[in-house]
């Protein structure tokens, strides 16, 4: 009985101290997962992709997958691109993903890049799209959303680092109305520094013209150092000096005499045709 005791008693206890260690690695694995980034039920990565095509030019950040995770190990590529339903354009990467049948769907928005198992082709949809197939979600598009559709030809495809060396804080800046949501990222201009110090602020949105949201800011943005817009499209932030006002453009445009650029939605360009109301601007 002593023996017995002498042998099992040290063996249950090492045995209950390695299922305590499993059980805290554990619950430090889901807490560090609750931690990331998520969209559509999957976790974002910090792998990002740039697609550049006819000097259009999207930026993707990657899901935290198989399949996005193969597809960036496979970067730089120059492919050509092919359309497929007036809805997107796709590429067939040398090597196929491994897929996994939970993350199928079959709704896709704007903006999104995706892979389609049976045909081996990465697509970046530039129209909302329904496939009665399933595709898998590889990435969410960054900024160049409304470019996407002017790309065709050959597509330069590699890896994204955003540049952080330089020790400058990138101002970003988000709209709210509505259960809307645009995000903007500023350039390092006067003006958009001048904005950037006056929020978070709530402000009456106006339509103006056939393209245009406007806010007028208390003060006035000093435009020093501030590019003038040469050719406004959907996202344009912009600052019209002459009036005051801050123009969110949710249509092309073009360029006009005190009409200085602030910066460009890197997220919900779709939303600001819908805002109205009052807002929130917010750092």
């Amino acid at each position: 009985m002593n023996i017995f005791v002498s042998r099992v008693v040290p063996l249950l206890f090492v045995g209950f101290i390695f299922c305590l260690f499993i059980l805290i690695k554990a619950g430090d694995v889901k807490a560090s997962d609750a931690g990331k980034d998520s969209a559509n039920g999957l976790a974002l990565s910090d792998m990002q992709v740039k697609i550049t095509s006819k000097g259009k030019t999207a930026v993707f950040r990657l899901y935290d997958t198989v399949a996005a995770r193969q597809f960036y190990d496979q970067l730089p590529l120059s492919l050509d691109l092919s359309n497929f339903r007036d809805a997107q354009w796709m590429f067939y990467p040398p090597q196929k993903l491994s897929v996994a049948a939970e993350e199928a769907y079959h709704d896709g928005k704007k903006g999104e890049l995706s892979y389609y198992e049976p045909w081996g082709d990465v697509f970046m949809l530039y129209k909302d799209f329904y496939a009665g197939d399933e595709m898998h979600r590889l990435g969410i598009g960054l900024s160049g959303v409304d470019d996407i559709a002017g790309m065709s030809g050959e597509a330069v495809i590699q890896k994204f680092k955003p540049n952080k060396a330089t020790g400058k804080t990138v101002m970003q800046i988000k709209v709210q109305a509505n259960g809307q949501e645009v995000v903007f990222e500023l350039n390092d201009s006067q003006a958009s520094k001048d904005l950037y110090a006056q929020l978070p602020i709530d402000i009456k949105v106006e339509n103006y013209s056939s393209n245009e949201k406007i806010f007028y800011p208390a003060k006035k943005l000093g435009t020093a150092n501030t590019p003038l817009v040469k050719s406004a499209r959907t996202g344009t932030l912009a600052y019209y000096a002459p009036w005051g006002d801050v123009v969110m453009f949710y249509g092309s445009f073009g360029s006009a005499s005190g009409l200085y650029e602030l910066g460009h939605a890197v997220q919900g360009s779709e939303n600001i045709r819908k805002l109205s109301g009052t807002i929130r601007v917010e750092k």
